[in-house]
């Protein structure tokens, strides 16, 4: 089943899902006002929900998409190793395109409101595929949307802390609304013109798993001298059992 084939119970569950992320962009601000303490121990938790995903959901799921690749017409032009390591391939990309934005950040490339234009954009994007890629990941089950949807929220909040931190002179409130307003286009582009194929899905989770991925060890795991480690094993357990506890009743 695909996103053209969702009822109206599930096109109103997504339209839920895509909703509770756009109150986490609205509340991250007194989130953000958190003392301290608060903030490294939902840092530590937000850290540790990304690390599981990342491992128990997102590796897999990109290790399974790129056997599913051999059975379609792209296999016919390449050995089945390269076709099943595409997806990998892709989420490569994903990842040094975000690592690259931090190297120049770092470097002192380019005007410093040239930069939280780019990081801006990239948040933005990010928020857009989930949006985009939700529903039809929602046809494969409630649970695997609801938990995608955990992971992307602590990167929001994680990510939000971030720019507040490195961009202090240029931040605003009002700049959250864009982060939201990436919701709002990827759903609709979702409805409009979801992904009728199945490689276009694919490339599109491939991606956003390849930002997630370096977003996750770059800016979600707090530095070990501010981490709660307790807090982030915790985080971590927690994801991962709700990840195998979807597994195994979809099973």
């Amino acid at each position: 089943m695909t996103a053209m084939d969702m009822t109206a119970m599930e096109w109103t569950i997504a339209v839920g899902l895509a909703m509770t992320l756009v109150v986490v962009h609205l509340v991250a601000p007194r989130i953000a006002r958190l003392p301290g303490l608060a903030q490294q121990r939902l840092a530590s938790v937000g850290g540790g929900v990304a690390v599981a995903y990342v491992f128990v959901q997102l590796l897999p799921e990109l290790a399974a998409g790129g056997r599913s690749l051999t059975e379609l017409p792209i296999a016919d032009f390449a050995p089945t190793p390269i076709v099943e390591s595409g997806l990998f391939l892709i989420a490569l990309v994903g990842m040094l395109v975000i690592y690259s934005l931090d190297v120049v950040s770092d470097s002192g490339h380019g005007s410093s409101r040239w930069l939280y234009r780019v990081h801006m954009t990239v948040f933005a994007l990010i928020n857009t595929i989930y949006a985009y890629t939700m529903p039809s990941l929602l046809t494969t089950g409630i649970d695997y949307a609801a938990l995608f949807t955990v992971a992307i929220a602590a990167h929001v909040l994680l990510v939000d802390r971030t720019l507040a931190r490195a961009h202090p002179d240029l931040f605003r409130h009002e700049d959250r609304w864009i982060g939201i307003l990436g919701v709002v286009v990827g759903f609709v582009f979702a409805a409009a013109f979801p992904p009728v194929e199945e490689l276009t899905l694919a490339v599109t989770t491939a991606l956003l798993g390849g930002g997630l991925l370096m977003t996750t060890f770059r800016e979600e795991l707090p530095v070990a001298s501010k981490a709660r480690l307790l807090w982030l094993i915790g985080g971590a357990a927690a994801m991962t059992a709700l990840i195998l506890g979807a597994v195994a009743l979809g099973g």
